[in-house]
Parts: C-alpha cells; structure tokens; sequence
C-alpha cells in the first residue's frame, strides 16, 4: 500500500497492473511524471498518489475522459481521497467534525460508504458521521458527498463534489446519448 495515497482508482480484475501503467500514462500527460500506482490487496482496486492538488488532478483528468473516454482502456473509476484514518469510527467522526466546514451551509450532501474486509456497520457509520453534519441530505443530487472508502484496516475519507468521480462508463454512456 502506497501509505498516503490520494486516489483509488478501479479496473478489472486481473489487469491491475496495465490500469496502473495506463494511469501513470495520464498522471505524466497532466504535468506529474512523479506520480505512483500500486495494485491494492483488493481485486480491481488500485492506489494511486500524485505530487499534483488531487482536486486539480481530478479536473484535468476529467477534461481527459470527457474529450476521449475511449482512451481509458482498463480504468473503470477514478476518486480522490483527501486523508486515510485508522477504520474505526470515532476516528472517522474526529475527521468529519475538522472537515464539515467545507460543506456550506446553503449546501446539500450525501454520504457514501463503501466496504472492504470490514465488520463495521454501514448504516452505524452513516449515522454517527451525519451527527456532525448540520446541513439538508440529499440523496439523488447532493452538493457535496461525504465519501468513506473502508480498506480493511484504513479509510480513505473525502468531501467532494459529484463530478469529482470519475466514472468511465457513465461517460461513456452519456457521450452515446
């Protein structure tokens, strides 16, 4: 595991390694040959970190896939992480209580946990961190998502904005439409 990665980033499985070749491809051809790529101890599933502001990264990457999303070969989905905690959940709301400010209060957020090599309780992870967020839910179309990316022992956690995902298909689909 790349200790302080700042992105994950899925493929199919079994091509982990070519999705990281071809993620290096895109991290140098947006100004960071420095970038690193590491297949995870979960089937798909890559860590990634850039010397670029992830937020910044996102966006170029974004303009990337939305002009040729063909030229994604192996990556599935992109997403930034903005810290890594220990997977428990007080750890998980002294992050939340630090970063709330980041949600305006005229803005609306959802959040989204996803699960690996975890006992922890979705729905006890949702409610605990929404306790310390003081702001209107919206789960169709939120302002903000309060991502929580459980990794077995680690959480990537982020507040980002919808667009901030990169889904390869999804572009794809809409470019046909």
């Amino acid at each position: 595991m790349i200790k302080k990665f700042n992105f994950l980033i899925s493929c199919p499985r079994l091509r982990e390694r070519d999705a990281c070749a071809e993620m290096w491809y895109f991290f140098s051809f947006i100004g960071d040959e420095e970038a690193k790529c590491r297949k995870s101890k979960f089937p798909g599933l890559l860590y990634a970190k850039t010397t670029l502001d992830p937020f910044n990264a996102i966006k170029k990457l974004r303009e990337l896939a939305m002009d040729d999303p063909y030229s994604f070969k192996l990556v599935l989905k992109i997403q930034p992480i903005e810290d890594i905690v220990p997977s428990d959940i007080d750890k998980m709301i002294e992050w939340i209580k630090k970063k709330v400010g980041s949600i305006l209060n005229s803005q609306t957020f959802k959040i989204n946990v996803e699960k690996r090599m975890t006992d922890l309780d979705r729905d006890e992870i949702i409610k605990a961190l929404a306790e310390y967020v003081d702001r209107k839910v919206d789960l169709t179309n939120p302002d903000k998502i309060i991502m929580v990316q459980i990794l077995g022992d680690y959480t990537g956690l982020s507040i980002i904005e919808p667009e901030d995902i990169i889904s390869i298909p999804k572009i794809i689909a809409q470019s046909q439409k």
